[in-house]
């Protein structure tokens, strides 16, 4: 594809001169994604986690760079064509967190997750939004720090965010055992959703859209919030109606996209968070409708797919030479605050629960970000892309992913490796030579 990379960005122009029709290449890209996505999900994913057991996803952000920006296949007009496509997945991202929450069946191990998983998405958040907000406010920047709070709250919430897909991959790798695996997956998801609702309380204190009812001023978000949770009970409730009865996987399928495209499509006319709303649709589904974990199990196989589309459309929206050089040092700094405040509610996480038999370094394996804090920088970008320092905190929190997804792996083997009752390397190959000299 590299190499073809070129041509095709040839044929754009010429199309562009004789005047074809531009619906039809973007169909055309649109299929090349798909496919391509579809193939590399079922043949290369598979073989890649089987040698080495990981995947990290964050080699298709570099293709859509390439797509986009480098070579020009992908243009803005282009993606902007797409954005039904790009609305599907950050919305289906936000039902499959949803439909992570089932309030039934509340078990005590379940419970101390959930104390743990609170607590840390507490402490990243704090910590990456509080450090930021403190020095605006020491250095006395000019124009205070109002301007830079959707920023930063962005920021916090997809720092919160964790993507357990080091984990299963590791501990399937390594053959780790026990509950230590499912009781820091039961936390990733704790910090995800709280990671979602921060991000949804944006769009509740910064909705410029005018309120639909007469609320006093300090008010406002209140009123907002109350809008994102009964669209989306509401919407919930009458798609429960179309689950009551068993329908095929292609009728579950079709049922699903309809029900994230009208959801994400009705939220973004009123500039409200598809991925909010479609998070409070999943928990209604999984706590009231009888035939949803069939759906849910369905999604998971097809989500592979919609997240490779996701990365796609995320590096050919990277502005590469779009911000000062400068700025891409805040980086480092974002990496450094998410990490501190990882360990700091990792810490506090075991002294609440007082359950220290998972150790307080949990933070080392909760560092990956993943595809929902992709989808959240594509949602917050769609809705407020006219702030001044957006293409800025865009670009960067686009390099911290990818470094940040690349590093969670050793950490996280580390982490189980010291945790979780998983022989090191260097003892797995010492104790196969034993094997095969007797």
């Amino acid at each position: 594809m590299i190499f073809v990379l070129p041509a095709m960005s040839w044929a754009a122009e010429e199309g562009a001169q004789h005047q074809v029709d531009s619906d039809l290449y973007r169909v055309l890209i649109l299929l090349a994604i798909v496919g391509a996505a579809y193939i590399i999900t079922h043949l290369l994913l598979e073989r890649l986690a089987e040698r080495f057991g990981f995947v990290t996803g964050t080699e298709y952000i570099v293709l859509g760079a390439l797509l986009g920006p480098v070579f020009g296949v992908l243009d803005t007009e282009t993606i902007g064509a797409l954005t039904p496509v790009n609305v599907l997945g950050t919305g289906s991202l936000g039902l499959l967190a949803g439909l992570n929450l089932r309030f039934r069946g509340f078990t005590p191990f379940r419970m101390r997750a959930f104390q743990s998983g609170i607590t840390i998405a507490l402490g990243t958040l704090l910590t990456v939004v509080g450090v930021p907000l403190l020095a605006l406010i020491y250095f006395d920047f000019p124009g205070g720090v109002d301007p830079f709070m959707p920023i930063l709250l962005c920021s916090g919430a997809v720092a919160v965010v964790v993507n357990t897909g080091p984990l299963r991959a590791m501990a399937a790798f390594w053959g780790a055992e026990g509950s230590t695996t499912d009781f820091s997956v039961q936390v990733a998801r704790f910090c995800s959703s709280v990671g979602i609702i921060a991000f949804g309380l944006i769009f509740c204190f910064y909705n410029e859209t005018t309120v639909p009812f007469d609320v006093d001023p300090p008010f406002v978000w209140m009123t907002w919030l109350g809008i994102h949770l009964l669209l989306g009970s509401v919407l919930g409730l009458i798609f429960a109606g179309f689950l009551i009865r068993e329908l095929s996987d292609d009728m579950l399928i079709t049922i699903f996209m309809g029900m994230v495209i009208f959801t994400s499509g009705f939220a973004y006319y009123l500039h409200l968070s598809p991925i909010f709303v479609n998070f409070v649709l999943g928990v209604v589904l999984i706590n009231v409708s009888q035939h949803v974990e069939h759906v849910h199990k369905r999604l998971l196989e097809i989500r592979r797919p919609l997240y490779i589309i996701l990365f796609f459309f995320a590096g050919a929206g990277w502005a590469l030479s779009a911000e000062p050089i400068w700025g891409y040092l805040l980086v480092f700094a974002y990496l450094v605050l998410r990490f501190v405040g990882r360990m700091i509610g990792s810490i506090g996480a075991s002294r609440i629960t007082k359950d220290r038999s998972y150790g307080s370094g949990l933070y080392r394996a909760l560092q990956g970000s993943g595809a929902l804090s992709v989808a959240m920088l594509l949602d917050f970008t769609q809705v407020f892309g006219n702030l001044e320092y957006a293409g800025l905190m865009y670009n960067g929190l686009l390099i911290a992913i990818v470094l940040s997804e690349i590093a969670s792996y050793p950490l996280t083997r580390n982490w189980l490796i010291d945790v979780a009752d998983v022989a090191s390397p260097e003892k797995r190959g010492s104790s196969t030579q034993t094997q095969e000299a007797s």
